[in-house]
């Protein structure tokens, strides 16, 4: 990547950082009555203004303002994208393959619940240009057979053939997340070899290992609480190829009686170093609260337009994430207090 090229992704990528909102702006925000309310309030943040500016505060509903919200996102991401050369694109594109497979995967839970109307509405639908396959005839499937002719021509088709079930009440749903994020860890690793090195190298695979260890780490957590699952069903849900935590260890937390226990031993991590003195709500706040603070110091120190990159996205889904948290916590009126203590910030 030519340093002009590197400088002006950082350059981008603050820019937009630096007009995120802020812990004022969610202060305000956890005050609002009405979806009404909060758009007339994101009008005023430079991220989102140009989007919302020609949408009716009075009409609005929550379903369009969060669609607006993920569009806003994901063309902050576009407006770092444009800027690649074409040797760097694999990289970038991660993003996409990431989203892709987030889609495969709500389509299948839609077709195992027979909830196909849920994803057709709730899909980003400004998403349709960027993918590599036809998202409407995806998410408008209702067997796994529609499923995969859908994807045909595509690198997840083969990853799904072996999981074909004509009763959608047995398809293997966890077995099924584990192969496709297999698939993209591979890819993910693969191109940071073959492209980087040194510390930016180092940076990169600490970003996603942390994100592939804290994930399973939820992933052990809830099954052990709301499903008692044992350790051979845990570990066929789990990335450990990537992993820093050693199997037997692994081993250990998932055969610990207690699911709160694995609190305990993030607690106890190297991972302590990237939690606050705030109580957590749930585990999937702990984890998220560890990548914010991981990405946070990467984006203020790091001189490496992958890095920063990297960090913008989690960053950006974060903050869509607390958007969110307030869009529902003001639908079920819950009190101000209660809504902040989700938001990560």
């Amino acid at each position: 990547m030519s340093s002009w090229t590197s400088n002006a992704i950082i350059t981008k990528a603050k820019a937009i950082y630096g007009n995120r909102l802020k812990e004022e702006d969610y202060k305000e925000l956890v005050k609002k009555k009405s979806v009404s309310d909060i758009v007339r309030y994101l009008k005023s943040n430079e991220n989102y203004k140009e989007l919302l500016e020609d949408i009716q505060d009075s009409t609005v509903h929550r379903g369009q303002l969060e669609e607006m919200i993920k569009k806003t996102i994901f063309n902050s991401t576009l407006k770092l994208v444009k800027f690649i050369e074409m040797k760097d694109k694999e990289f970038y594109e991660l993003n996409l393959n990431q989203r892709e497979i987030d889609l495969i995967l709500a389509t299948i839970r839609a077709i195992i619940s027979d909830s196909s109307k849920e994803v057709i509405s709730e899909f980003p639908t400004f998403f349709i240009r960027h993918a590599h396959f036809d998202i409407y005839n995806l998410t408008k499937s209702k067997t796994y057979q529609e499923m995969l002719d859908s994807l045909v021509g595509t690198i997840y088709y083969d990853k799904l053939i072996p999981f074909y079930e004509k009763d959608a009440k047995n398809i293997k749903y966890p077995e099924i997340e584990q192969t496709l994020d297999h698939c993209y860890y591979e890819c993910v690793f693969r191109i940071i070899s073959e492209n980087y090195k040194g510390k930016l190298k180092r940076d990169l695979e600490n970003i996603f290992i942390t994100k592939i260890e804290l994930t399973n780490i939820i992933k052990i957590y809830r099954l052990k609480k709301f499903y008692q699952s044992d350790v051979d069903a845990i570990k066929k849900t789990l990335i450990t190829k990537y992993s820093r935590i050693s199997e037997k260890k692994i081993n250990e937390i998932a055969e610990l009686k207690d699911a709160d226990m694995v609190l305990s031993f993030l607690e106890k991590s190297e991972y302590s170093k990237f939690l606050d003195e705030d109580d957590y709500v749930f585990i999937e706040y702990y984890a998220e609260k560890i990548k914010y603070n991981l990405a946070k110091r990467y984006m203020y120190f790091s001189s490496d337009a992958p890095t920063v990159y990297s960090s913008f996205l989690i960053l950006n889904e974060i903050e869509r994430e607390n958007l969110f948290n307030i869009i529902e916590g003001i639908r079920y009126n819950l009190d101000e207090s209660e809504i902040e203590k989700m938001l990560i910030y």
